[in-house]
């Protein structure tokens, strides 16, 4: 069955954020007519704000690896090498890749042509904040041998400081033992001094399928070592979006999860990949293009969410600005139960989306700062105190550089308090079944307040209320589709949304 697609820009009225940047600051210190490209941001336990990026790439796209480093919550940088012969590549959506542990060590991988001109996936590490670096060590094992291409690296690290490192790797295709490259996965648990033996992460049904051959992948961890690969498949040009998951330090992985509801059948690849986030619940809140097959070549960015340890595949909404042109490369941050979404168009330039109480997506605006500068490779991240920081790289003054800003809207409007700051009721049985024709609300207050259940899409399914003095309601529901829906209820001045998973 065709699916429809839409084009969604929300303006919810009770929930409207005004756009408040700080101005820009070119994070990059030189100031040559070189190319900064491909900028990757993280923030440390402290607040500190760190940001890497390939520097005067050549005509190929690969060039060395910088580090800036804020120490004052992005008011000024500091610039430190991290390799200078890394031959890092910034095309697409290859850069270097990082993440801070618990201590505060810095640990980073890209893909690079460092020896005999063979693509491979390199890790250094940092113990002084990107003064100083290890030796670049190869991640590859002996059955690779550094004989067979790698490429689009993702790392990640648990509470316990083990390391997670994955990629793409064509020692199969090289071999001529399959069509297509895997996801592979290594993992460090002595701080990146060694690494475990390569192992596929993609495990298809009957063993058919691979991953796409030149679309990134991005890796999330929980605290307790649950991982979580969002990647896109080749599977006989079926260029789709799957999940992988591990729920024992990538010891063993699970059947992968295909994510998109719609077929992309493309005997090419769309060099782009997708990007993830997890939640509290260990719920996985992903983003990614797609061009699928009834959407007649038009393309579209995608959200979905995963609830721990589904099994179906979830509702797809797409939320790119209606008439963007080429909307691309998303990127995701979540922040208790809000949301931000940053992306690139060739039209709209950098726009940019904040959620209220993971509601329908909201307030799909352009980042204007900068002028009509082109803005690309986006990165956005949550301070501890609900501050946005935006990176990107940016043609304003030269070939490329690299900006970061913070945007310090409320995270909620007046009058709207989020789940994070009141509990004001609760809902059961959830997840329900499509069999299950209702669920049960238990609340604390006892006013008037008025239900209503919304799909992602921002259509209202049910709407209702309940009576002052009663603490308890039982909501029918209609035959609705499996997905993740918004249960709201505005009692007073004060609204808070919960979400409500159909299975």
């Amino acid at each position: 069955m065709k699916q429809l697609l839409f084009c969604i820009i929300f303006l919810t009225p009770s929930i409207f954020f005004s756009q408040t940047y700080t101005t820009p600051i070119r994070v990059n210190l030189d100031k040559s007519l070189r190319a900064d490209r491909a900028p990757m941001m993280k923030l440390d336990r402290a607040g500190n704000v760190f940001i890497a990026w390939v520097s005067g790439p050549d005509g190929n796209g690969n060039g060395p690896i910088s580090m800036a480093v804020s120490t004052d919550g992005g008011t000024t940088f500091t610039n430190e090498s991290v390799c200078a012969d890394a031959n890092c590549n910034a095309n697409f959506q290859r850069t270097a890749q990082f993440v801070i542990d618990t201590k505060g060590n810095i640990h980073l991988i890209w893909m690079g042509n460092r020896v005999n001109n063979q693509p491979d996936i390199w890790y250094v590490r940092s113990t002084n904040q990107g003064k100083t670096w290890t030796t670049p060590l190869s991640l590859c094992d002996a059955d690779d041998s550094s004989k067979y291409a790698q490429d689009f690296p993702s790392i990640a690290c648990d509470s316990s400081d083990n390391l997670y490192a994955s990629f793409l790797d064509s020692r199969e295709t090289q071999r001529k033992t399959s069509m297509t490259p895997h996801l592979y996965f290594t993992r460090s648990t002595n701080g990146g001094m060694t690494w475990s033996v390569n192992k596929k992460a993609d495990i298809f049904a009957g063993g058919i399928g691979g991953t796409c051959e030149c679309c990134a992948e991005k890796m999330a961890s929980t605290p307790d070592g649950h991982l979580y690969i969002s990647f896109r498949s080749n599977i006989n040009n079926l260029r789709d979006i799957w999940l992988a998951r591990s729920y024992d330090k990538g010891i063993t992985f699970q059947p992968a999860l295909k994510l998109s509801s719609g077929d992309w059948n493309i005997n090419a690849c769309p060099v782009t990949g997708p990007n993830i986030a997890l939640d509290q619940s260990e719920g996985a809140h992903i983003v990614w293009r797609d061009a699928r097959d009834d959407s007649s070549g038009r393309i579209h960015l995608y959200y979905i969410f995963v609830p721990n340890g589904s099994t179906m595949t979830p509702v797809n909404t797409a939320f790119d600005a209606s008439g963007s042109q080429s909307p691309n490369y998303p990127d995701i941050a979540l922040y208790g139960k809000n949301h931000v979404i940053a992306y690139e168009t060739y039209n709209y330039g950098m726009r940019y989306i904040l959620t209220n109480d993971m509601s329908t997506l909201v307030n799909n605006r352009p980042v204007t700062i900068n002028g009509s500068s082109s803005k690309e490779f986006s990165n956005v991240l949550f301070a501890s105190d609900g501050t946005r920081y935006l990176c990107w790289q940016d043609d304003i003054n030269d070939a490329g550089d690299i900006y970061f800003c913070k945007e310090t809207s409320p995270l909620t409007a007046a009058g709207v308090k989020s789940e994070s700051n009141v509990e004001n009721f609760k809902i059961y049985p959830n997840p329900i079944s499509t069999n299950t024709s209702s669920f049960t609300i238990e609340r604390s207050g006892n006013g008037f307040a008025s239900v209503k259940i919304i799909d992602l899409l921002g259509r209202e399914i049910v709407s209702t209320n309940i009576e002052a003095g009663s603490l308890r309601m039982t909501i029918t529901l209609p035959n609705l589709r499996p997905g993740t829906y918004n249960c709201t209820m505005t009692e007073g001045q004060i609204t808070t949304t919960k979400i409500l998973i159909i299975e």
